[in-house]
């Protein structure tokens, strides 16, 4: 049978092909400085996020998802930038000195001459460079579709096994494993390996065809299928299938790295090529963060559980605020339901006041503070949204005129129930110093 005859390319797309380097250049330098910034953004949409919703393994993926699109796009257009920035050196002195090397001027020897001769004169390093230029960067918007597609289906998958098998729901490496999988499909790598007999048996490509088409449209992939195999079957797949790999992993690794600071705990899969010290992770409270600390809050940071005042206390009294997160309902449901809130048509403020006093009992009896060993009570709790973060949550002022100067540990425990039994587990522990 013959080949289905080729589409001419119109004649200005070829120019346009050829004047594309401009936009490659445009593009990749204006998205360079915005795609570094993004795991912050993503990391305090996702605290607030997470503080205000239940948050699931579909909700994790597709942040982690929009992670590594980022890391992708930006891994790719400095590639990209890069090559261009040295296709223009290149240009710049072929454009001065167009007669390539004067070996009479160098004066070297004919065996030397003849190595040099050899390799690829000005034009062709040029042609070479324009080629790997406009190949990274169609490389790597394929790629960029290719994680989207990955990323939403895993979050489809995972949501769909949460009702069928919920022991895997949780699994970590489960879920590398099913996107690992998902990815040599989306690369047609798994098709090169266990299904090439399908698409070339007439019967068995029958059947086999809905799949395909069901994944493609699935996982997106039919947005660069045609492309990806225009270049696995032009180019050599021993390098491109290594170099797509390569660059899906070292992607993957940096978007741990950025879960593991900006959104959850991903230590893992953490990738830190210069950190060798080994004692920065023994348990101890004798720890100073500085989202625990209102005075060493960063303008960039989220408070996420809690924080104090101060480090160094200088004044009589200081203050908690702990931050109102989603999976709080459940206990406070239990506790707030003992309290016989009025709910409005107040009549006299003694009745307002009278909801103060049962919520601030109530939010004491969920919430339980120490300065050391000695439990603190009777203290007021305020709703309040942090002026710098904008986080909401509830906050209380603590008399320090007993507490002696020196160091000390404030703790802060939650309360919780399983089933009809309750009790108070650590959330967490700040030191501070008082004057």
């Amino acid at each position: 049978m013959d080949n289905k005859p080729r589409t001419p390319l119109p004649n200005w797309v070829q120019e346009q092909q050829h004047q594309s380097w401009q936009i490659e250049i445009l593009i990749a330098s204006g998205l360079i400085f915005f795609l570094t910034n993004i795991p912050q953004y993503l990391g305090d949409w996702f605290a607030d996020y997470e503080q205000a919703t239940t948050v699931g393994a579909e909700s994790v993926i597709l942040v982690i998802g929009a992670l590594y699109f980022s890391r992708v796009l930006l891994i790719g257009f400095v590639i990209n930038l890069s090559l261009r920035a040295l296709w223009l050196a290149y240009l710049g002195i072929n454009f001065v000195y167009p007669n390539d090397i004067n070996y009479k001027q160098l004066n070297y020897s004919d065996f030397f001459k003849e190595k040099m001769e050899k390799r690829s004169d000005s034009v062709e390093r040029i042609i070479q460079l324009e080629h790997l230029s406009s190949l990274a960067y169609s490389i790597t918007v394929m790629l960029t579709v290719m994680a989207f597609g990955i990323f939403l289906l895993l979050s489809v998958f995972f949501s769909i096994l949460r009702r069928i098998a919920p022991q895997l729901y949780d699994s970590q490496d489960f879920g590398v494993v099913i996107m690992v999988f998902f990815m040599l499909f989306s690369l047609g790598l798994l098709d090169f390996l266990f299904f090439r007999a399908f698409k070339r048996s007439k019967r068995m490509s029958r059947w086999y065809y809905p799949i395909y088409s069901f994944y493609s449209f699935v996982s997106l992939s039919f947005l660069f299928k045609r492309e990806w195999l225009v270049l696995i079957s032009n180019g050599k797949r021993w390098i491109i299938y290594p170099v797509f790999i390569f660059f899906f992993v070292i992607a993957f690794f940096m978007t741990a790295d950025d879960v593991d600071r900006y959104v959850g705990d991903f230590e893992d899969f953490t990738l830190n090529l210069y950190e060798t010290r080994e004692f920065l992770d023994i348990p101890t409270y004798n720890g100073i963060r500085s989202n625990q600390y209102n005075n060493l809050l960063r303008p960039d940071e989220k408070i996420e559980t809690w924080c104090i005042s101060s480090d160094v206390i200088r004044e009589k009294s200081t203050w908690v605020f702990v931050v109102y997160n989603k999976s709080m309902d459940n206990t406070l449901e239990r506790v707030m339901e003992g309290y016989d809130f009025q709910k409005g048509n107040f009549r006299s403020r003694e009745e307002v006041f009278a909801n103060d006093r049962k919520f601030s009992a109530s939010i004491s009896e969920f919430l339980s503070l120490k300065i050391d060993s000695t439990a603190i009570t009777g203290n007021a709790w305020f709703y309040h949204k942090h002026p710098v973060t904008g986080e909401k949550g509830f906050k209380t002022y603590i008399a320090l005129d007993s507490v002696s100067p020196g160091h000390h540990l404030i703790h802060l425990d939650r309360l919780n129930f399983v089933k009809d039994t309750s009790f108070f587990t650590p959330l967490r522990s700040a030191a501070f110093f008082k004057e």
